[in-house]
C-alpha cells in the first residue's frame, strides 16, 4: 500500500462498516477499497485488526455478511477474466480478495461473547447474490472456487499448460506420484499457490474453534466438501499435487542460508502449507449419525444441482457433490508402483536426514533453519499416514534396504525431542510408527543387526561396541521412561509394546541393556506402583511377556539377560507374593511422605543406576494423568504374537 494517507483512507473504510449500518450494495466506495488498495498480505492483516472485525461482526452483522458477499463476487469476476495472466492489476485484485476472505473467515467460526456463532448464517444459509438476486450458499461456492483457483491458468499453473478457452484444468503441479515431469512453475505461480492454500486451510479450520471433547462429533462442512468430493479427477490431481509439493527437493547450491527470522523461503512455506492441507484431508472422517449416514450427507446431497446453476459472474468448474467415502484416503490406499514408493520413502528420509545433519553441523547455530523442528514433525506425520492407509507401502518399507537407517533416524528424533513439550507430538507419532513396524516379524529380525552409532551425537552414544539396533531401541525406551515427563505418558505404552513385539527375536543383547530392562521391571513391578494407576498393570504385563518370550524361545541366545534375571530374583518373588492390602498401605505411606516434603522423587533417578538391587521402588508416575488416548481405559490392538502366534524357535 502507498503512504500514510492511503492507509488512513483504508482504515476509514473499515471504521465505516462498523459505524454505518446497512450499507447498500451500490456503495462501491465502501466495498471496492478492500480489493483495490492493499498491496500485500501484511497490509490486509495489519490494517484490518481482530478488534475491527469483531466490532463489525457484532455491531453491524449485515455489513459483515455483505462484505464477504461482495468480495467473493468480485473474486469470481476476476477469476473468469481472460487477461488474468497478462494483467498485473487483475492478479493483484484477485489476490486481495483471497487475502480479505482468509482474514475474515476465522471470525465466522469464532464463538461470540454470547456463546453463538454466525457460521450457518454467513456460509451455509441461502441468500440472494449481490447484483444478481439468485439464491446461493457462500460456503459451498467459496470451497469450489478455492479449489478452482489452485488450478487456474496463468495464476497458479503456467498459462502454457492449458488451452486458451479453458480457465481451469486439473493438472499435477510437480513430478513424483502420478506425474513424470514438472510444470515448470514460475515464482508468481508458487506465491499465488501459497495465498490460495492459506485460504483453503482457513476454510477448513472450523475444528480449531470447537472444544476438544466435541471436535470428533461435529462435522466440518467445508472439509467434508473437499475430502468427500465425488469429482475423482479433482481429488486425484489435488492429492498428487500436495503430495509431490510436500516432498519436492529445493536445491540451494553452495549458498549458506544465514539466520534471518524475518524471512521464510517461499518454497519452504509452500511445502508446509501443502503438507498441512494434505494431512487434514487424509485424516478427516465425517461423524456418523444415528441413522448411519454422515451428518452432512443430507445437507450436501442437493449441492450438485446448485453448483451447475449459471450465475452472472461465472460458471464454477468444481462440482460440490459429495460421496460416501474420503477419496483422498482411498487413492492413497491404492498406490502400488515401486517407483512411487521409492519416491515417497526416499524424500521422507531426505527431509529427516537434512534436519538431522543440520542439528549436528557446526554451522547449525549460525545458519538459517526456521523450519528445522517443523519439517521432521511433518515428515513423520506423512510417513505415519502413508503406513496407516497403505499396507503395500508398509511392506515396502519393511523390505527396503534403508529400513534400519530409517529406524535409527526415528530413534534419534525421539531422543532429541523428548525433553521439549513442543515436540511431544512428533515423539508420539514416531512411537506409533515403530510400534506398527515392530508387528512385522521380518522387521523385528533385522533389528538384531549391529548398530552404527557414528550417526549420533556424542551425548547419545552408548559405550558398548557390540550394540544391535534392538539394544539401542531398548536403551531409548529406558531413557524416555526414566524422564517421567507428564506429556510422554501416552508414549510409554507404545514403547513397552515395541519392546514386547521385538522380544521373541532378541539375540545377544548386551549386559547394559539387560540391566536396564531389569531396573525398569523392578520399578514397574513394585506393589505401590502397580496400583497407583490402572494402566500400570498393563505396563507390567508387557514386561512380563518380554521375559516370557525370551525365556521360552531365546534363552540360549541371551546369556546376559538370563544372568540379570537371576540377580533380580527378588523382584519376581516380590511380585509372586503380591498383597493388595500391603500395596495400598505402601502407596499411602509414600504419598504421605511426599506431601510432607517438597522433594519430588521420580523414576528418572534410575538413569544413573542400573543395578536393580540398589533401587528403591517408588511410584513416581502416580501423580501423572494420561490423556484420553492412553492405555489406561482400554488395551491397544494386539499384534499376532500377542494373540498367541509365536515365532518358530531358531537353532540353538
Amino acid at each position: 500500500m502507498g503512504g500514510e494517507n492511503s492507509k488512513l483512507a483504508f482504515r476509514k473504510c473499515v471504521f465505516r462498516l462498523a459505524d454505518q449500518r446497512s450499507l447498500p450494495d451500490t456503495a462501491e466506495d465502501a466495498w471496492s477499497p478492500f480489493w483495490l488498495m492493499p498491496d500485500s498480505p501484511h497490509d490486509v492483516f495489519s490494517l484490518v485488526t481482530p478488534a475491527d472485525i469483531r466490532r463489525i461482526r457484532d455491531s453491524a452483522q449485515e455489513n459483515f455478511i455483505k462484505l464477504m458477499d461482495k468480495v467473493f463476487d468480485r473474486l469470481l469476476v476476476l477469476k473468469a477474466s481472460r487477461d488474468l495472466a497478462k494483467n498485473p492489476t487483475t492478479t493483484k485484485q484477485l489476490l486481495n480478495c483471497v487475502r480479505v476472505l482468509a482474514r475474515l473467515i476465522p471470525f465466522v467460526y469464532e464463538t461470540r461473547s454470547d456463546g453463538s456463532t454466525i457460521e450457518d448464517i454467513v456460509l451455509w444459509a441461502q441468500r440472494p447474490r449481490p447484483g444478481s438476486g439468485a439464491d446461493y450458499s457462500l460456503g459451498k461456492q467459496l470451497v469450489s472456487a478455492t479449489i478452482d483457483l489452485l488450478f487456474t491458468s496463468g495464476f497458479t499453473v503456467p498459462q502454457a499448460t492449458v488451452g486458451e478457452d479453458t480457465a481451469v484444468r486439473y493438472t499435477i503441479w510437480e513430478n513424483g506420484v502420478g506425474q513424470t515431469s514438472s510444470l515448470g512453475s514460475s515464482k508468481e505461480n508458487v506465491s499465488n499457490r501459497i495465498e490460495v492454500l492459506r485460504l483453503l486451510l482457513v476454510l477448513c479450520c472450523k475444528t480449531m474453534y470447537v472444544p476438544p471433547a466435541r471436535s470428533v462429533a461435529i462435522a466440518n462442512r467445508a472439509l467434508h466438501m473437499i475430502a468427500y468430493n465425488a469429482n475423482k479427477k479433482m481429488v486425484l490431481c489435488l492429492l498428487c499435487s500436495l503430495l509431490n509439493t510436500s516432498l519436492k527437493e529445493h536445491s540451494q547450491g553452495w549458498a549458506i542460508p544465514y539466520r534471518n527470522s524475518t524471512a521464510i523461503n517461499p518454497a519452504d512455506e509452500l511445502t508446509l502449507h501443502a503438507m498441512q492441507a494434505l494431512f487434514i484431508m487424509l485424516e478427516y472422517q465425517t461423524p456418523a449419525t444415528k441413522g448411519g449416514q454422515s451428518s452432512d450427507a443430507g445437507s450436501d446431497a442437493t449441492s450438485a444441482e446448485e453448483s451447475n446453476a449459471n450465475t452472472p459472474s461465472m460458471v464454477l468448474v468444481t462440482g460440490t457433490e459429495t460421496g460416501t467415502q474420503n477419496l483422498f484416503r482411498v487413492f492413497v490406499s491404492k498406490l502400488h508402483r515401486q517407483q512411487e514408493f521409492d519416491y515417497l520413502i526416499s524424500n521422507i528420509m531426505r527431509l529427516l536426514e537434512e534436519t538431522m545433519r543440520s542439528n549436528l553441523s557446526i554451522l547449525a547455530s549460525v545458519t538459517k533453519q526456521p523450519t528445522r523442528h517443523v519439517m521432521p514433525q511433518e515428515a513423520t506425520i506423512l510417513l505415519w499416514l502413508l503406513l496407516e492407509n497403505n499396507s503395500l507401502f508398509k511392506e515396502y518399507v519393511v523390505d527396503h534396504n534403508r529400513s534400519l537407517r530409517l529406524f535409527s533416524v526415528l530413534l534419534y528424533f525421539m531422543l532429541n525431542g523428548y525433553t521439549d513439550p513442543a515436540q511431544s507430538g512428533m515423539v508420539r507419532t514416531i512411537s506409533h510408527i515403530l510400534h506398527y513396524l515392530s508387528e512385522d516379524g521380518q522387521f523385528a529380525t533385522r533389528l538384531m543387526q549391529p548398530f552404527d552409532q557414528s550417526i549420533l551425537p556424542s551425548q547419545m552414544r552408548i559405550v558398548d561396541a557390540s550394540l544391535t539396533h534392538a539394544d539401542f531401541m531398548i536403551n531409548t525406551a529406558f531413557t524416555l521412561l526414566c524422564s517421567s515427563k507428564p506429556y510422554l505418558v501416552p508414549v510409554y505404552s507404545n514403547l513397552l509394546l515395541l519392546v514386547r513385539n521385538v522380544s521373541p527375536y532378541l539375540t545377544q543383547i548386551s549386559q547394559l541393556t539387560a540391566d536396564k530392562l531389569l531396573s525398569l521391571f523392578d520399578i514397574i513391578s513394585s506393589p505401590a506402583f502397580v496400583i497407583s494407576e490402572p494402566y500400570h498393570v498393563r505396563w507390567l504385563i508387557y514386561l512380563i511377556e518380554v521375559f516370557d518370550y525370551v525365556v521360552h524361545y531365546r534363552a540360549i541366545d541371551n546369556p546376559h539377560l538370563m544372568y540379570s534375571m537371576v540377580k533380580a530374583r527378588s523382584c519376581f518373588v516380590r511380585l509372586k507374593a503380591f498383597d493388595l492390602d500391603k500395596a495400598k498401605g505402601e502407596l499411602a505411606a509414600l504419598r504421605e511422605k511426599k506431601s510432607k516434603s517438597d522433594a519430588t522423587r521420580t523414576i528418572g533417578s534410575l538413569g544413573a543406576k542400573t543395578d536393580a538391587a540398589s533401587i528403591t521402588p517408588v511410584p513416581s508416575l502416580a501423580t501423572l494423568k494420561p490423556d484420553d488416548n492412553s492405555e489406561g481405559a482400554a488395551s491397544p490392538a494386539l499384534s499376532d504374537k500377542a494373540r498367541g502366534k509365536r515365532p518358530d524357535p531358531g537353532p540353538a
